[in-house]
C-alpha cells in the first residue's frame, strides 16, 4: 500500500441557517487541522465531496469585525465514509459586541475559551470594536505597535446579542527570552525554529541559528517553549516563568531519535545514483510518515522525530533522470531511538531510456513570451 488517499469519496450535504441574509465563509479542516476546502456561500445549502475521514466544518460571517450586524460563527465535526451521504446543519447566531478602550493604535486580541482568536487595531482615540462574538468567556489583551508594552489579561463573559465594555491599559513591559537548544548526543539539532506560547495562547516563532534563538516581545507569565522534531532528534517542551521586562534564558535538551539512511541507484542509466529520487517512509498501516529526496549521490536520510517502531516500509521512486516511473521498497524495517540504521543500497528496476535534459534555446525561450500586437 503506497498511499491511503484516493478511491471512492463521501458526500456531505450542508444546510446553512442565519437570522438575517448573510454571506458566509465555509472552511473544512481535516484531522490534522489543515484547510482542505474554503468557500464563500450565498445559498442556504452546499454539497462537498470529501475523502473518507473526520473533518471539522467551520462557518463564519464574511462581514468585518467592526460591523455590529456580524453574526457569531458555528462549527461541527463530521465523519465521512466512502460512498455515503452525511447531512448536517450549521446555524449562525446573534453575535455579541465587545468595545475595548486602550492606547491609541494599539492591537487588541480577544481569545475564546475554546481557542478562537480575533484581532483588531484601535483607532486614534484608543477605541476598538469586536463583533460577532460567540457566547462564553473571552480573554482580552492589548499591546502597542512596537510590542514593547502590553496589558494585563482581562476576562469577559459575553452573551448572545449582548454589548460589553472593557478597559485594557497598555502599561506592562514585555520580556525577552534566550533559548539554547542542544541534542542529547553530540550531533547538532537540525530544527530551524522554536515556538514560544504566552499565557493568552499567542505563539511567537523565532529563528534558530547555531542552536540559539532570541525571542522578543513576550508577554510576562507562564511560557511554553516548544522545539519541533527534526531529523535525528525528537521534539521537546519546556515551561518557565518570565517576569515583566526581564531577560530570561532556558536550555532545551532534545532527545535523540532514530534515523534511516541509504542510497538509491538504478542500473542501466547514464549514472547509477538516482538524483532527486523520492523516498517515502510508511508506517504499519501504510500511512505516510515522511518524504524526502535524494542528493546528487543518491543518498537520503529519514527520521524526523522517529522513535522506536516496527513494520515500517521505505519506498523509493525514480526521479527526473528517467522517462518512466519505477519503484522499489524495503519492508519490515525496525528502528530504535538513538540508533542510526543503514538500509544499504536500494536498486530500482530498469525502465527504458534515461531522460536527457538540455538547456533551453533562445528560440524556445522566445516562444514562452507573451505576444505583442504591432
Amino acid at each position: 500500500m503506497y498511499s491511503s488517499r484516493g478511491g471512492a469519496t463521501g458526500t456531505v450535504v450542508l444546510a446553512v441557517a442565519a437570522p438575517t441574509p448573510s454571506v458566509v465563509v465555509l472552511d473544512v479542516l481535516d484531522a490534522t487541522g489543515q484547510r482542505v476546502v474554503s468557500r464563500r456561500l450565498h445559498d442556504l445549502s452546499t454539497t462537498l465531496d470529501l475523502e473518507p475521514g473526520t473533518y471539522r466544518l467551520r462557518l463564519d460571517d464574511a462581514r468585518t469585525l467592526h460591523d455590529p450586524a456580524r453574526h457569531a460563527g458555528a462549527e461541527v465535526e463530521v465523519t465521512v465514509a466512502a460512498r455515503e451521504v452525511v447531512e448536517t446543519t450549521l446555524a449562525l447566531t446573534r453575535g455579541a459586541v465587545l468595545r475595548a478602550t486602550t492606547t491609541r493604535w494599539a492591537r487588541v486580541t480577544a481569545a475564546h475559551e475554546d481557542g478562537e482568536r480575533l484581532d483588531v487595531r484601535a483607532d486614534g482615540r484608543g477605541e476598538a470594536v469586536l463583533t460577532g462574538l460567540r457566547p462564553g468567556a473571552w480573554t482580552v489583551v492589548a499591546h502597542d505597535l512596537r510590542r514593547h508594552l502590553c496589558s494585563e489579561a482581562v476576562t469577559v463573559t459575553v452573551a448572545a446579542g449582548g454589548s460589553h465594555d472593557v478597559v485594557v491599559p497598555v502599561d506592562v513591559p514585555t520580556g525577552r527570552l534566550l533559548v539554547d537548544v542542544r541534542g542529547g548526543d553530540r550531533r547538532p539539532v537540525q530544527a530551524t525554529e522554536v515556538r514560544v506560547t504566552d499565557p493568552t495562547g499567542r505563539t511567537v516563532v523565532a529563528r534558530l541559528r547555531g542552536g540559539l534563538a532570541d525571542v522578543r516581545e513576550l508577554r510576562p507569565g507562564r511560557l511554553r517553549v516548544v522545539v519541533p522534531p527534526s531529523v535525528g532528534h525528537s521534539g521537546t517542551t519546556v515551561a518557565l516563568e518570565l517576569e515583566p521586562g526581564a531577560l530570561g534564558s532556558v536550555r532545551a535538551v532534545v532527545p535523540v531519535a532514530a534515523t534511516l539512511t541509504g542510497r538509491v541507484v538504478q542500473h542501466g542509466s547514464h549514472r547509477d545514483s538516482q538524483y532527486a529520487a523520492v523516498v517515502t517512509l510508511l508506517d504499519e498501516q501504510g500511512q505516510e510518515l515522511e518524504r524526502v529526496r535524494t542528493d546528487e549521490d543518491g543518498r537520503f536520510v529519514l527520521g524526523t522525530g522517529l522513535t522506536a517502531a516496527n513494520g515500517l516500509t521505505v519506498v523509493a521512486t525514480t526521479g527526473p533522470q528517467t522517462l518512466h516511473v519505477t519503484r522499489a521498497a524495503v519492508a519490515d524495517v525496525c528502528v530504535w531511538a538513538g540508533v542510526r540504521h543503514d538500509l544499504g543500497t536500494i536498486t530500482l528496476p530498469v525502465a527504458g531510456r534515461s531522460a536527457v535534459w538540455r538547456a533551453r534555446t533562445s528560440a524556445a525561450a522566445a516562444m514562452k513570451l507573451p505576444s505583442t500586437h504591432v
